[in-house]
């Protein structure tokens, strides 16, 4: 992240904090200033920052996806062509949007929020950023107060991956919030002491399913995942890059982009899992590349890898911007392929209507963390209860751990190529479908049984020669009777006939990204530098370790953090399968510092 800085500073603040949010240290070409209503003033700050304003009242930065209307829109430039449309409760793609009047500013992002949003707000002075950690340090650059949140301190002594990312609202900084899906930021410009508030509509409502057919509403979301891969694909070689495994998500992306001649003669097709832990994955993607005819690997030659690929200087640094307040797992794409509108197109999405965590309701998660920590379940419970209220959930509900999931692990742990790039697709992720499998069970069709069926469902209706092929796991195979006989009740597979081309505006040269030299410098390089691995980590993990033991946080931390310092020193235990917690250190150390 690191992709942005939004400051709304009155004028009536002092000269001197107005000096320092106006002439932060970067490229001139990254920072651009509006005036507003009643003494307000708007600071933007990101790649190509002028770039993103639309004339008088609004920018927009990144692409979006308008399955309804058939069109995708690049930068200020696309959504300019387009009348600059409504967004709404948001649109699938990945971007930051702002508009504003004489009464207000409302800034929002995209639907499944791949773009981040936190703010942090004090009496004439609001601040928005993809990065909470950005924030932070604003705020210790203009004097204001940096106070560590111990319930949320507390809360990440859960090791657990859905703790491996913000559990709410409720970052590790007090006064700096996160903003999820279905909420957007509203800043009133009516006083000189206005501060920013959280609004939105009940989330439910926004993903309620156009209608309770399972069968019509499985294929417009195939129709669609189909056509949006068949639009980038038609849109250059390689544009479309699909990341293959012998799973069944990569797989629904395989069927659709199969079904597209764009995709079959252009499209990348890549399985990278070729380790020995992940040989089932090469040899199922193999034997498909061989049976169904599509090429795996580089279309065309390059000289090197280099030459496609831009890298970042300091990836620690990266990681600290981008990951560290927010997303704990010790890892971060430092690279990106240089050419424009070259979209990774991955799996991931599904869990939005298969589940994630057990479809449960939050309270069987929190009884379990219980058994074994009390304090910290309550504090779990406390702020993932807060977050599912404040979007319209009632926390008994049968699915609100799902609906959990959709709030914050879909958006957090699913937006991470957002610090070195804008341009990743999640086709998987359909509104419908998310609404459709949320409904209660005595509103299922008789075709459903259960959200977990929906994939295997969309994986039928688009391929069924796919859909009976071997999967990494023979618990995931489907013997072509029960794909013939599944086919049949949902009314035959779509055709390649049946998909679009959707309109395009825009150019993706028009959309900015990678991380702010502006943002990424208000990271001390003097301390935070070098790879995010073993060697860079452990001179920090020592140094968060002293801070935390002695900031009087908890027992627990100060075990956990001699804990650290052991484990970051044992080549035994990757520092992937640690549940995030040398990065939940650092995170906590950097906030006492």
């Amino acid at each position: 992240m690191a992709n942005y800085l939004c400051i709304l500073r009155h004028e009536g603040r002092s000269a001197a904090e107005g000096r320092l949010t106006e002439n932060l240290l970067g490229p001139s070409e990254e920072i651009a200033h509006r005036t507003l209503a009643g003494g307000w003033h708007l600071s933007w700050i990101a790649k190509g920052a002028e770039s993103d304003l639309l004339p008088g009242t609004g920018l927009f930065s990144g692409f979006a996806v308008d399955d309804g209307h058939e069109r995708i829109m690049y930068g200020a430039r696309g959504v300019l062509a387009e009348g600059r449309p409504a967004l709404g409760d948001g649109l699938p793609g990945c971007y930051i949007s702002a508009a504003w009047d004489q009464h207000g500013v409302d800034i929002t992002a995209d639907l499944y929020r791949s773009m981040s949003i936190f703010v942090t707000s004090v009496p004439g002075l609001t601040m928005v950023s993809d990065s909470a950690y950005v924030l932070m340090e604003m705020r210790r650059r203009l004097r204001l107060p940096v106070v560590l949140d111990e319930g949320v301190a507390r809360a990440m002594l859960w090791r657990n991956s859905m703790s491996g990312q913000l559990l709410g609202s409720r970052t590790p900084v007090k006064d700096i919030r996160y903003v999820p899906v279905g909420r957007h930021v509203r800043l009133p410009l009516d006083s000189p002491s206005c501060t920013a508030l959280e609004v939105g509509r009940p989330v439910p409502e926004i993903f309620s399913p156009p209608s309770t057919d399972y069968a019509a509403e499985l294929r417009l979301a195939g129709i669609r995942i189909g056509s949006l891969i068949n639009t980038v694909a038609s849109s250059g070689p390689e544009h479309a890059r699909l990341s293959l495994s012998g799973g069944k998500d990569s797989r629904i992306c395989l069927a659709a982009a199969l079904l597209s001649p764009a995709a079959r003669d252009s499209a990348r097709y890549s399985c990278t899992n070729t380790s020995e832990q992940h040989r089932r994955d090469y040899e199922v993607v193999t034997e498909l590349s061989t049976e169904f005819g599509f090429p795996l690997g580089a279309r065309g030659s390059i000289e090197s890898r280099s030459d496609e690929l831009r890298r970042v200087a300091n990836p620690l640094a990266l990681w600290f911007s981008d990951n560290c307040l927010s997303y704990y797992p010790l890892r971060i794409q430092a690279y990106a392929l240089r050419a424009k509108g070259r979209f990774a197109i991955a799996g991931f999405g599904s869990e939005l209507y298969k589940g994630n965590y057990g479809q449960r309701p939050l309270q069987a998660i929190v009884t379990s963390i219980a058994r074994t920590q009390p304090e910290v379940a309550e504090s779990v419970r406390s702020i993932a209860e807060e977050v599912l209220v404040q979007s319209g959930i009632d926390p008994r509900r049968h699915l609100s751990a799902e609906w959990h999931y959709l709030l914050l692990r879909n958006a957090i742990h699913g937006g991470r190529f957002t610090p070195v790039s804008k341009f990743g697709l999640r086709p998987l992720q359909q509104r419908n479908l998310v609404g459709l499998s949320k409904v209660s069970p005595d509103l299922y069709s008789p075709l459903m049984t259960g959200p977990e069926q929906v994939p295997d469902d969309l994986l039928v209706l688009l391929s069924p020669s796919l859909a009976a092929r071997p999967f990494d796991r023979p618990v995931k195979d489907r013997s072509p009777h029960q794909v013939v006989e599944r086919l049949r009740l949902l009314g035959g597979p779509i055709s390649s006939a049946e998909l679009s081309t959707y309109h395009v505006s825009g150019n993706p040269h028009d959309v900015a990204d990678g991380p702010s030299t502006t943002l990424l410098g208000l990271v001390d390089a003097s301390r935070i530098r070098g790879r995010v691995n073993r060697d860079g980590v452990r001179p920090l993990i020592d140094d968060a370790a002293r801070v935390v033991a002695g900031s009087g946080l908890s027992e627990q931390w100060s075990s956990v953090a001699e804990e650290m310092r052991r484990t970051v020193r044992d080549p035994s235990i990757p520092l992937g399968h640690t549940h995030g917690m040398p990065g939940r250190l650092l995170a906590l150390a950097e906030v006492l510092r």
